[in-house]
């Protein structure tokens, strides 16, 4: 057909509704056919494949909130074909983005390397499975627990994890076959400087993992304006800065040179984190004091990594980072103790009723007072306690 829709922007058209739709196995397919469709922008989505992807965290094993219970089930489940029936899978959860298993049909896969691909990202975990005795026997009863409707969610969520991340490799793998060098790679991040930015912001760490497994170099430039540890610093993700700072002492490159550099402003990376944090890092913390607490405790951490010159450095403006720091949690820092005051003030009307109930029950002679006024004979009585002449507990004599 002309024009084709598997090249330039039809097709990288193509490539993002594929991805958008969750069929990570024919995006795969489409990957390793026409490689260059990693570096195409489709003009509907104004974006290229791979921001695309990273910006669906969900369809990530970082990107799954799962209770202890449901990572148990996780770890020992395996993507395995049900012969009895084999469509199953691939009919299941096409409604939403967590119920598509990315379908997985020989069909969208007619090339044999491509199946291998996806079903050996897809079983990579098996073989660890089945070395323990806890293991096999999870593998054993798998195909049964997999009835249960919680249990079957989990495993097609784990199965579009796993294609997911077999699409992502594969793409940075293309990505690194298809440049030049160096050069080519880093403009095609600053045309698109949301790829890196959209993955540490999501947290999407697969993608961090392999960005620095393949382009170690990345660390040390900014894409366009900040570089990967301002960016991780900004967004509040302490797991990703970790894997910057490692990726540095793996290759042997003086980590103290990256986290003393600064931008165009002579801002330090203490600078990005006295700023602050985004309202969806926020929000995780219930409580503005709570908050107000984690903020401090990030920039004291920050402040850990970095010299002790690089501490009071100033930018252009002639402002340090503690200053920077008071500045922009002025209003939290307000939030804050008025959430303390209401608290303290909650507690102590709490604090003030158990004390009253406590002296009440502890003066209060058991049994009560004679109140009979209609009696004659007991006026004299009333107001005396009822157990005065009993023994006390009779049942312990």
């Amino acid at each position: 057909m002309e024009p084709s829709p598997f090249l330039g922007h039809d097709g990288a058209r193509l490539l993002c509704s594929a991805i958008d739709a969750n069929f990570y196995g024919m995006a795969l397919s489409l990957v390793r056919r026409f490689p260059k469709l990693v570096m195409e922008k489709s003009l509907v989505h104004d974006m290229c494949g791979l921001e695309l992807l990273v910006r669906r965290p969900f369809s990530f094993r970082s990107g799954a909130k799962l209770t202890w219970w449901r990572q148990c089930i996780y770890s020992y489940s395996t993507y395995e074909r049900d012969e009895d029936n084999p469509s199953e899978d691939s009919s299941e959860g096409t409604e939403g983005d967590e119920g598509n298993p990315a379908a997985v049909e020989e069909s969208l896969l007619e090339n044999s390397e491509d199946r291998e691909v996806v079903e050996e990202s897809l079983s990579e975990n098996s073989k660890e499975s089945s070395t323990s005795d806890t293991g096999a026997m999870a593998i054993y009863l798998m195909p049964y627990l997999k009835r249960v409707p919680q249990v079957k969610q989990l495993y097609i969520q784990k199965s579009m994890h796993k294609q997911a991340n077999a699409l992502l490799k594969q793409m940075l793998e293309e990505l690194d076959n298809t440049t030049f060098g160096r050069f080519e790679l880093l403009n095609f991040l600053n045309s698109n400087p949301n790829v890196i930015k959209a993955a540490i912001k999501h947290g999407v760490t697969e993608f961090i993992v392999e960005c620095l497994e393949k382009f170690n170099f990345l660390i040390w430039y900014r894409i366009p304006e900040q570089s990967m540890i301002e960016m991780a610093i900004e967004e509040r993700n302490e797991m990703i800065v970790n894997l910057i700072c490692e990726t540095c002492d793996d290759t042997g490159d003086d980590k103290i040179d990256l986290v003393s550099r600064t931008d165009d402003n002579s801002n330090t990376i203490l600078h990005d984190a006295a700023k602050l944090a985004p309202s969806a890092q926020l929000n995780l913390i219930s409580g503005a004091a709570l908050q107000m607490q984690r903020e401090v405790q990030w920039f004291k951490g920050v402040e850990s990594i970095i010299s002790e010159n690089d501490k009071f450095k100033r930018n252009y403006k002639g402002d340090t980072a503690q200053l920077i720091f008071t500045e922009k949690h002025k209003d939290l820092l307000k939030k804050s103790e008025d959430w303390m005051k209401d608290t303290s003030g909650s507690c102590m009307i709490v604090g003030a009723l158990i004390a009253t109930v406590a002296f009440a029950a502890a003066f209060t002679v058991p049994g009560g007072n004679v109140s009979d006024s209609s009696s004659s004979s007991s006026t004299k009585k009333n107001g005396t306690p009822i157990f005065l002449g009993e023994i006390s507990f009779p049942c312990l004599q």
